[in-house]
């Protein structure tokens, strides 16, 4: 329980504040002004604990010196013990509660007691006031901190009874004259609760007032009274609230004619009973109806599911045709890709070219041309052929049957070489062109994958546990975790919680603690998100993954370089899995690591984002392919689902992993060629199945051919104890180096992954 010294008004504030005024006057006197010590704990508790002490005492004042001399030694202790915990930002717990409670009353205790029995009086009282304390702390709470836009928890519905018995007790005891005080609380009270609470809460509340009537007067004529206006009320309130009051009104002179309800038939006496019903007519219509909505507010929540399950199927649509339209972009650009001028094409062009612009002014041209058509194009062809092979010819290329009768030899080779690289200049244009629009394709085929997956998402339906969502409020109350609302949303095997809880309660482990006990199902806090307003806090929760991992790296760059071209990433994605990765730039030095570094971040981010293996690898080999580097990385990547242990090996020409699995030693073997060698690739992958306490090793090249043999790494894997991830890959650094003579052959890095 957590006590705040900044106390905002509010229209709930300002009502219980009535309340407890009106309480703590009439009850000052009762039990020796036990009851009023009790709604002062209450309040301290509910709102701002100097104004519940200022009020506290004033009321006192009221009952004489002594009264007000117990009242503040009380106060005094109360409000020091909660200073001290508001400065030291600790909660007062039940337990610790209960001794600050009894400190407080030892001066009352010790103070003017006249004989033993009137010391088993204040005992008495004491007694009854600490226990009254915790009843007002839950019913504050309830009502007017949290509020009934939810149904109170048993233990809190418990207090609320208690309450009201005890309030009817204190308002029973007080009249004027022949007018009694609860005469003026009693119909009115009757009559709200059947129009705003409904039958069950009205009749309830008239059988829990009577019987603090019979308490404090001995006598069952108020009681009485009460059923049978609650029953009249409950009737007639559903035809017309005003012919509910005048019911009230009828039953009240009908018992008081009959029965003699009042002691004497007065017209007098029926003034608490015509005023109460008269207040309850004055109030608008729309007054009851705005506290029964907001009283039954978690009613309208069936529209609110409704209305997000429809806004889940627009969304969904919308996506599909997101979808759609992406894989006719990707489409489009894969047919854009084609059409390009063949080599054969650009070699009849060649010829075309040499014979117009080489030959035009020719004085053979016309033998050429036309008595040795088919010999000339032969050879201008076949000099082509060289030129656009290799990308340059020279005279020793020139077939004899051109240089014997050709008299521009020279100019004519010129040509052939201009024409031969104006092409090859063509054709790496329209490579990178048609790369880059076929990486668009492949980017756009993920994409659309991608909405499509979320899409299928999005339309499953949404079922929510309205029960099991109540259950869970009132855990959370009992374990003194204020929780305003709650929210168990499925889908499929997904399981979510919402939760709407005071900033000053919110202790994860005890939410986890609580919400996974009433789920049965492992639930960890994901994210805690601010409010509207600053006094509350919406706390979502996940199913827990059933592993979790740890990692330990140890690399070292190669002998004579500062900067090692090896890069790894151990990153959690949205979707429960766990992407380890290791990537060995071809090569050592800066260059390396830029390459190295540059494709562990596009794997990373390309992951998290929630696309497939394929797309993934596709995307990046083309970007490396078409950066015209000539640079490679062998990429070792291992997707671990955590919730059921399956891992993706997935390796292009990266060197054998390890798996210890239930014990055993593996080797997980790959033969795929490095990101960036070829256009299309297809990656080795292989599937395993973990459990905790499994193991992975990924290693790169230069730790592999320090050892040779994957079975040497093997053997060390098996020896060595898998407590520690990061003992385990220094372990097998150190041994590769060893055998290296200490010297490192390339980059070295070894990469230990542990399911717990």
């Amino acid at each position: 329980m957590k006590i705040s010294l900044k106390g905002r008004l509010s229209a709930k504030t300002v009502l219980l504040y009535v309340v407890y005024v009106a309480l703590t006057v009439a009850s000052g006197g009762v039990f020796d002004g036990s009851v009023a010590f009790g709604l002062f704990v209450g309040v301290v508790y509910s709102a701002n604990p100097i104004v519940a002490s200022v009020i506290y005492l004033g009321a006192s004042a009221v009952y004489g010196w002594t009264s007000l001399l117990h009242a503040t030694v009380r106060v005094a202790v109360i409000m020091l013990f909660v200073a001290i915990h508001y400065f030291v930002k600790r909660k007062i717990g039940k337990l610790t509660l209960l001794l600050y409670l009894a400190i407080s009353n030892v001066f009352y205790l010790a103070y003017g007691n006249e004989n033993f029995f009137a010391l088993f009086d204040k005992l008495l009282y004491v007694a009854i006031g600490i226990a009254f304390a915790y009843v007002c702390i839950y019913v504050f709470r309830a009502v007017f901190v949290r509020g009934l836009s939810y149904r109170p928890a048993l233990d809190e519905t418990v207090c609320i009874g208690l309450f009201v018995v005890v309030a009817s007790f204190c308002l029973s005891q007080i009249s004027f004259g022949e007018l009694q005080l609860i005469y003026f609380v009693a119909p009115f009270a009757l009559l709200f609760c059947a129009v705003c609470f409904g039958d069950k809460v009205s009749l309830a509340g008239a059988v829990l007032i009577g019987i603090g009537n019979v308490f404090a007067t001995a006598s069952y004529e108020c009681c009485v009274y009460c059923a049978i206006a609650s029953l009249c009320a409950v009737t007639l309130c559903r035809v017309n609230r005003y012919l509910g009051a005048l019911s009230v009104l009828i039953v009240d002179v009908l018992m008081s004619y009959f029965l003699n309800l009042h002691g004497v038939f007065d017209m007098t006496v029926f003034a608490p009973t015509f005023a109460s019903a008269l207040v309850f007519t004055v109030i608008p219509t729309s007054v009851y109806r705005y506290v029964r909505d907001y009283c039954s507010g978690s009613a309208d929540r069936y529209l609110s599911q409704s209305m997000a399950q429809r806004i889940g199927d627009s969304v969904s649509r919308r996506l599909l045709r997101l979808s759609d339209i992406f894989l006719s972009m990707k489409n489009a650009f894969f047919s854009m890709s084609v059409g390009a001028v063949s080599p054969e094409d650009a070699q009849k062009a060649i010829v075309r070219q040499c014979s117009e612009s080489v030959c035009r002014d020719c004085a053979s041209r016309v033998r050429c041309w036309r008595q040795d058509l088919s010999q000339t194009e032969q050879s201008l062809l076949q000099l082509s052929v060289c030129a656009v092979k290799r990308g340059k010819v020279t005279i020793l290329d020139v077939p004899q049957t051109l240089s014997v009768k050709c008299d521009k030899v020279s100019a004519m080779i010129s040509e052939v070489n201009a024409q031969a690289q104006t092409y090859r200049a063509y054709r790496e244009r329209t490579e990178t062109a048609m790369s880059g629009k076929e990486l668009l394709g492949e980017q756009m085929g993920g994409v659309s994958n991608l909405l499509m997956q979320i899409a299928t998402e999005t339309k499953n339906r949404v079922n929510y546990d309205r029960t099991r969502e109540t259950e869970l409020m009132e855990s959370l109350v009992f374990h003194n975790v204020l929780c305003t609302g709650a929210v168990i949303a499925r889908q499929k095997d997904m399981v979510t919680v919402a939760l709407t809880v005071s900033t000053k309660d919110v202790d994860k482990e005890t939410i986890e603690k609580v919400v996974s006990a009433s789920l049965k199902q492992n639930m960890c806090v994901e994210r805690v998100e601010q409010t509207e307003s600053s006094a509350w806090v919406n706390v979502l929760l996940t199913v827990k993954p059933r592993y979790g991992v740890s990692f330990g790296v140890a690399s070292v760059p190669k002998s004579g370089n500062e900067i090692s071209g090896d890069t790894h990433t151990v990153t959690r994605t949205d979707n429960g899995k766990c992407i380890i990765a290791l990537c060995d730039g071809m090569g050592s030095g800066t260059v390396a690591e830029q390459m190295s570094a540059t494709s562990i971040g596009l794997v990373e981010s390309f992951y998290r984002a929630g696309f497939d293996n394929d797309t993934i690898l596709s995307c990046i080999n083309r970007l490396l392919v078409g950066s015209g580097n000539e640079i490679f990385c062998a990429v070792d990547v291992v997707v671990l689902d955590l919730y059921n242990g399956l891992a993706d090996f997935i390796k292009l020409g990266a060197p054998s992993g390890l798996v210890k699995n239930d014990g055993k030693v593996e080797i997980v073997n790959g033969s795929s060629l490095p990101l960036g060698v070829l256009d299309e690739m297809t990656p080795s992958v292989t599937k395993k199945a973990l459990i905790g306490g499994d193991a992975v090793v990924l290693v790169s090249d230069g730790v592999a051919d320090c050892f040779r043999d994957p079975e040497a790494i093997a053997r060390i894997f098996a020896e060595v104890s898998l407590n520690v991830p990061q003992s385990v890959a220094e372990t097998i650094l150190a041994r590769a180096l060893k055998k290296c003579d200490n010297k490192a052959p390339d980059d070295m890095t070894v990469l230990v992954a542990k399911m717990s």
